[in-house]
Formats: structure tokens, C-alpha cells, sequence
């Protein structure tokens, strides 16, 4: 057996593991949400927010996570898996809006492009929520300057999101919308936090 033949041996069978460990994990948050749904989409959320916090201020800032890090981001997790999963049902009513449908048929875009960028609309103002929760946990001031700056953040930190976002809204079942979007936010927090990494080391 060639090199070429034992490499893609390799690759199959790391391909078809990686499909059996999915398949296994979709199976047990399956049977989870079943069960417990409040509690399976309050851990789901949890796992980004506080993922999520942890690599911003852990790995990018340096510094250590605390109880109340915690505290905060926990709060944050049980109204993002109460609020987030309805914004899903909000993008479907709006898209079916003879309004908005003339207007995004007038432009051009298609019914699932305009879900994506409604979603992320909705988004905003509880991502600014969200901000200035973290400013008050991180004790930064709440002035007109930063919440400018979080705004220009926010519009350019959603751009990476639109893909996960017309895959949540048009392709997977609701159930699956926030272990998604915490994925998603750890690993946008990971790049940047590389990106801090090897900027500072450069």
C-alpha cells in the first residue's frame, strides 16, 4: 500500500469517527431536550457565555475568571436560552410580512438571505444588553463614547456570524439553535483571542 492509499485510509477513518462522536453527542443532547428542555437550553447557552468569557478575558486579557464572572455570565445564559430561540420564531413572522417581502424581493435577495439578516437585526439590542453587562462585570465605565465603539463592534463582530445565522434559520431545527450559536462564540472568541496572541508576539 502506497503512501497516497495509506493517507486516505487515515483521513476515512478519521472522517467516519468524527461522524460517529457527532451522531452520539446529537443523540444524547436529543435525549437531554427531551427530558429537560429549560435545562438543556440553559446549559447550551451557558456554554457560550461563559466559554465565551473565559477565553476573552483568560486567554486575550490575562487575567483570572471569578465567581462573579460567573455569576454575571450565568445570568446572561438563562435570558439568552429564554429570548434567543424566539427571535427564530420572530425572523419567520417578519420575513412573511407583505412589506418586507416587497422589499426584499425588490432587492433581490432571497427569503432565506432576508431571515438571516432580519435574525441579526434582532440581535442587536440584546448584544448591547449583553455589552454593557460585561462592562458592568468588568467595572468599565458606560459612556456615549464606548457604547459608540460597542456599536461599531458589534455591526462588524456580526458579519462572521451570518453564515451560522442562515444555517440556524433556514436549515436546522429550532431545538438546535443555541448549542449552535455557543459554538459559533467560542470559537469566534478563539480566533480572536490567536489573533491577540500572535499580533503580541510578533
Amino acid at each position: 500500500m502506497g503512501l497516497e492509499d495509506k493517507l486516505k485510509q487515515v483521513g476515512k477513518g478519521i472522517s467516519e469517527t468524527t461522524w460517529k462522536v457527532l451522531e452520539y453527542g446529537v443523540d444524547l443532547y436529543n435525549q437531554s431536550y427531551d427530558r429537560f428542555p429549560k435545562t438543556t437550553k440553559f446549559l447550551s447557552a451557558a456554554t457560550g457565555t461563559i466559554g465565551g468569557d473565559y477565553i476573552a478575558k483568560r486567554v486575550m486579557q490575562g487575567e483570572d475568571i471569578n465567581l462573579r464572572d460567573v455569576a454575571f455570565t450565568t445570568f446572561a445564559a438563562a435570558y439568552q436560552s429564554w429570548l434567543y430561540p424566539k427571535f427564530i420564531d420572530y425572523t419567520e413572522k417578519i420575513s412573511e410580512n407583505e412589506s418586507v417581502k416587497k422589499t426584499y424581493k425588490k432587492l433581490g435577495i432571497s427569503k432565506e438571505w432576508a431571515k438571516t439578516l432580519i435574525i441579526g437585526g434582532l440581535f442587536f439590542i440584546p448584544n448591547m444588553v449583553y455589552w454593557g453587562l460585561l462592562s458592568v462585570k468588568n467595572q468599565a465605565d458606560l459612556t456615549l463614547k464606548s457604547a459608540t465603539q460597542a456599536t461599531k463592534a458589534i455591526g462588524i463582530g456580526s458579519i462572521p456570524y451570518l453564515g451560522v445565522d442562515y444555517v440556524v434559520t433556514n436549515k436546522l431545527k429550532k431545538r438546535y439553535c443555541l448549542p449552535v450559536w455557543s459554538v459559533a462564540e467560542i470559537a469566534y472568541n478563539s480566533f480572536l483571542a490567536g489573533v491577540a496572541y500572535l499580533t503580541k508576539n510578533t
